[in-house]
C-alpha cells in the first residue's frame, strides 16, 4: 500500500545557517503557499548542507504506516519536477524580512 510523499526536509546552504534559522517560519510559510499538499521541516545547520544551495530531501516513508508486523512501506516515487520546483522557490526567497 504505497502513499504519496508528503514531507520534505529542507537543508540550508552551509554559509546561510543563521539567516535561515532567523527566517525559518517565513520560509516554511512561503513553501506552504507554493506547495500546500506538502509539509516542510527546515534544517538550518544540516549535516548534508551543500555549499551554495538548499538541499531538499523527501521523506519516503510515513510515520505510523507500519504494517501489522512492523514493515515499513515506501512512498511512490516523486514526479521529476517536484524537487527542482521546490529548489526554485527557495532560490527566489529573500531572507530579508518583508520581501516574501
Amino acid at each position: 500500500m504505497m502513499q504519496d510523499v508528503s514531507q520534505f526536509i529542507v537543508i540550508a546552504p552551509g554559509a546561510m545557517g543563521k539567516a535561515v534559522e532567523y527566517a525559518e517560519g517565513r520560509i516554511r510559510e512561503r513553501l506552504g503557499r507554493s506547495f500546500p499538499d506538502y509539509v516542510f521541516t527546515i534544517e538550518p545547520y544540516g549535516p548534508f548542507a551543500e555549499a551554495d544551495q538548499f538541499a531538499v530531501i523527501p521523506i519516503m516513508n510515513q510515520r505510523g504506516s507500519a504494517g501489522p508486523n512492523g514493515e515499513m512501506y515506501m512512498c511512490r516515487p516523486l514526479d521529476p519536477w517536484v524537487i527542482p520546483a521546490i529548489k526554485q522557490v527557495l532560490r527566489e526567497f529573500e531572507l530579508a524580512p518583508g520581501l516574501n
